[in-house]
């Protein structure tokens, strides 16, 4: 299977794409690879590692950037860049063990789900 570094994008524009990918490009990265809406219901490692497709198109407003292959010190310098040049806001994960045999649509319900947590865990501590 390949191993190739590379960012996998979630509902970008092709605008916001070529965006990204001019940055990524500018510091050497791995390349941005868009996920298409007939590819949200399969599992991501035949995303990654197929050209597979399906016939139902999965429909999710929010953005995400999956990091594939990607050590750790590398997705936080990426992920402050992206804040630095003002890209998308988008739901940063690593692609795990683990989550490289999820469905895309129960991964990204998932990430909703901790980011919502997230935000009322911060919510209780400012009180």
């Amino acid at each position: 299977m390949d191993g190739t570094p590379r960012l996998l994008l979630w509902n970008y524009s092709e605008e916001e794409l070529t965006l990204v990918s001019q940055v990524l490009e500018a510091v050497k990265a791995p390349p941005a690879v868009p996920i298409r809406k007939d590819q949200g219901y399969l599992l991501l490692k035949e995303i990654i590692h197929t050209d597979k497709r399906a016939e139902q198109e999965f429909e999710c407003d929010e953005k995400v950037i999956l990091f594939y292959n990607i050590p750790n010190k590398g997705m936080s310098f990426l992920i402050d860049l992206a804040k630095r040049k003002q890209l998308p806001v988008s739901i940063y994960a690593s692609v795990t063990e683990h989550s490289i045999e999820w469905p895309f649509n129960e991964l990204v319900e998932e990430l909703v789900t901790e980011r919502e947590a997230f935000r009322q865990a911060a919510k209780q501590n400012e009180k």
